[in-house]
């Protein structure tokens, strides 16, 4: 499938018995990739969508302008890496709550699956999301660290989060200086920031939600994450 000019694999899946992914489909995902002849293996991004990319039709989720800033910076650094975005549908949310069951463990999965069969560099592994997906990408950096590479989280206030939590991953959050989570988000950041954990930290001047998450992914955030 093709979308903004980037060429895009799409693939459904369900967990097995054993919790694994198998060929037949009820989780919608697209992927792309860069070229396999690269001297490692590539890296694994995973992009967790806001509410409105969810859906069960495997486009909706590419349509976000951040999709578009992460594809631009792999092909113009030459990134060896897969990009995989999920599709939440719309009976849930990633991570549960009063009104929706949660959808994550999707997401655990797929991320088990491809450092499993040794498909990507383990050491490697990035997380990014915005608005429901920046609560996915909390609960991912608060539950395994020990994969995670490095996170951007955009315009999400922590769900079920404590800032000790979070300093076991580096982390980039950025959030809109007209939304109502900026001041709750610049207090938990500062905290997880005096507990010595690695994270940058901007409000975005002048931005609503909207804007703040289609802009949050700059070229310069960008190269941050992936330096990790």
């Amino acid at each position: 499938m093709e979308h903004s000019g980037i060429l895009y694999q799409q693939f459904t899946y369900h967990a097995n018995a054993a919790g694994m992914p198998t060929n037949t489909a009820d989780t919608p995902a697209n992927a792309a990739d860069t070229p396999a002849d690269a001297p490692q293996k590539p890296a694994l991004i995973i992009y967790l969508h806001g509410r409105s990319g969810s859906g069960k039709d495997n486009r909706k989720q590419l349509e976000s302008p951040a999709v578009d800033s992460i594809v631009n910076y792999i092909r113009k650094k030459h990134m060896h890496a897969y990009l995989i975005a999920p599709q939440c549908p719309t009976t849930h949310e990633w991570v549960s709550s009063q009104r929706s069951p949660g959808y994550i463990d999707r997401v655990e999965q797929l991320i088990a699956y491809y450092l499993e069969t040794g498909a990507v560099d383990p050491g490697r592994v990035y997380i990014c999301g915005v608005s429901m997906g920046g609560q996915g990408t909390w609960y991912l950096v608060k539950n395994h660290p020990d994969i995670i590479a490095a996170a951007f989280i955009a315009s999400a206030r922590q769900f079920m989060v404590r800032p000790e939590d979070c300093t076991g991953v580096p982390l980039y959050v950025t959030v809109g200086g007209e939304e109502r989570s900026a001041a709750a988000l610049n207090s938990f950041t500062s905290d997880i920031k005096d507990l010595q954990g690695n994270i940058q930290f901007e409000i975005l001047p002048g931005l609503d939600h909207p804007r703040a998450c289609d802009q949050a992914f700059s070229e310069k955030r960008l190269q941050w994450i992936f330096s990790q």
